[in-house]
C-alpha cells in the first residue's frame, strides 16, 4: 500500500477520534443549562452562532467555500439527515423517554451504519470489525445499565430515537458515497447553514409566539453558563465535529467510522468524572474498558501493511 493512502487512513482515524471526543465533551457543557431553556432554543443559538463563526472565517479568508449546482444537491441530502432529521428526532425522542432508554437505543447507531452501508453501498464489515462493534456495543450498554435502568415505555419516543439513529446512519453512508462531490468544508458549511436556518427560524417563531424575543436575545448575557455551552457547541460540537467527521468519512468510509462511535460514551464518562466530579461505579469503569477493547479489536491490523477496511458484497 502506498504511503499517501496510509497517510489518508491515519488522518481519517485521528479525525474520527477527535470527532467522538468533541461530541462526548458536549455533555459537560450542556448539563448545567438544560433547566435554563428548552432544547430548540439551545439548538437555534448553537447553529446560528456556528454559522456566524463560519461567515467570519470566510470574510477574513481563513476558509473558502465553493458551491455549485452540481455539488449542492448531494450536500443538501447530507444536511437533511444531519443535522435536521437527526436532531429533531433526538430532541423529541429524548424528551419522551428516560436517559437509560435513549442511551440504549442510540447505542444502535454503529449497527445502523453497517446495515445502511450494506444496503446502499454494498459493503460488509470485516469479521474483526463486526466483532469489535459487538464488543463496543456491549460496553456502551454496560455504561447505561451501570447507571441504573428506568423506562417510560413510550412507543413514539422509541420510534423517534430509532429515527435519529437511522438519520445518522444515512448521513454517514451518503457522506461516504459522495466523499468526492465537494470539499469537507463545503459539506460542513451546508450542514451548519441548514441547521441555522431551520432551528433558528423555529426558535424565533417559538419565542415570538410567547412574546419572549427580548429574553431570547439576552440569554447569553443573563446566563453565562448558557453562553459557555453555546460557544462550545457551536465551535466544538458543530463546526469542529462536523468538519472532522466529514474528513473521517471521506478517508476511512462509513463502516470503519462506525467502529469508533463508542468513544463518545467513554469521553462523556471521563469528562463527567473530571470536570463535573461525578463518581464512576466499578461497572461503568469496566464498561469503559470494554468499549476501548471493542475499538481496538475492530481496528487492529491483521498485517502491518493491511489496515482493516470494509469489503464489497458479492
Amino acid at each position: 500500500m502506498s504511503r499517501p493512502h496510509s497517510n489518508q487512513i491515519t488522518i481519517g482515524i485521528l479525525a474520527v477520534i477527535a470527532t467522538e471526543v468533541l461530541y462526548g465533551c458536549s455533555f459537560a457543557f450542556t448539563k448545567n443549562v438544560t433547566n435554563t431553556t428548552d432544547p430548540f432554543t439551545l439548538l437555534g443559538w448553537r447553529f446560528v452562532t456556528a454559522l456566524a463563526a463560519l461567515l467570519i472565517l470566510m470574510a477574513v479568508r481563513v476558509i473558502k467555500v465553493r458551491l455549485t449546482r452540481a455539488t449542492i444537491k448531494p450536500l443538501l441530502l447530507l444536511a437533511i439527515f444531519q443535522p435536521l432529521l437527526y436532531y429533531v428526532c433526538e430532541t423529541y425522542g429524548v424528551k419522551r423517554t428516560t436517559a437509560s432508554e435513549s442511551g440504549l437505543i442510540m447505542a444502535s447507531i454503529p449497527v445502523a451504519i453497517i446495515v445502511a452501508a450494506a444496503l446502499l453501498l454494498r459493503q460488509r464489515p470485516l469479521r474483526q470489525q463486526a466483532i469489535g462493534i459487538g464488543i463496543t456495543l456491549v460496553g456502551v450498554i454496560g455504561t447505561v445499565v451501570a447507571a441504573g435502568l428506568t423506562a417510560n415505555f413510550d412507543l413514539l419516543g422509541y420510534v423517534l430515537l430509532f429515527g435519529s439513529a437511522a438519520s445518522y446512519a444515512l448521513y454517514a453512508v451518503f457522506a461516504d458515497r459522495h466523499s468526492q462531490a465537494a470539499s469537507d468544508i463545503d459539506k460542513t458549511f451546508v450542514m451548519v447553514t441548514a441547521g441555522a436556518l431551520a432551528f433558528g427560524t423555529v426558535t424565533i417563531a417559538q419565542h415570538a409566539a410567547s412574546h419572549t424575543l427580548p429574553e431570547l436575545a439576552r440569554l447569553p448575557l443573563t446566563h453565562p453558563s448558557f453562553a459557555i455551552a453555546v460557544a462550545y457547541l457551536a465551535l466544538g460540537s458543530t463546526i469542529g465535529a462536523f468538519f472532522l467527521q466529514n474528513v473521517a468519512l471521506s478517508r476511512i468510509g462509513s463502516t470503519r467510522y462506525s467502529t469508533f462511535i463508542g468513544l463518545a460514551t467513554l469521553t462523556t464518562l471521563a469528562t463527567g468524572a473530571v470536570f463535573l466530579h461525578e463518581r464512576l461505579s466499578i461497572g461503568q469503569l469496566v464498561a469503559g474498558l470494554v468499549i476501548l477493547a471493542g475499538v481496538y479489536v475492530a481496528n487492529r491490523r491483521t498485517t502491518a501493511a493491511d489496515p482493516p477496511t470494509a469489503s464489497p458484497l458479492p
